[in-house]
């Protein structure tokens, strides 16, 4: 499983970008082009496809990288956005 900070992330054609946030604070925002499957819903991403690059966050980058980390142990190409989307937040400031 990689990690890549959230300002170095390049997003490609082919990635699957997923909002792990609830609905609730997915309502509020998230980067183009994400996805929300939140928490309660995690077992949804076994049905993603393995050969696509799968993108995670969630709020702080803690979440998002156990979950990447059990999807990569399964055979997924994942990266986690460490920082999560708070980080994206701050740096807006």
């Amino acid at each position: 499983m990689e990690q890549i900070g959230i300002t170095e992330y390049r997003k490609e054609k082919t990635d699957i970008l997923i909002d792990l946030r609830d609905k609730r604070l997915y309502s509020f925002g998230t980067l183009e082009g994400a996805v929300n499957i939140p928490m309660d819903a995690v077992h949804e991403l076994y049905a993603l496809p393995k050969d696509k690059r799968i993108v995670l966050f969630c709020q702080s980058g803690d979440y998002s990288r156990e979950v990447a980390e059990l999807l990569s142990d399964n055979g997924y190409h994942v990266l986690n956005l460490t920082g999560g989307y708070r980080k994206v937040i701050l740096e807006k400031g």
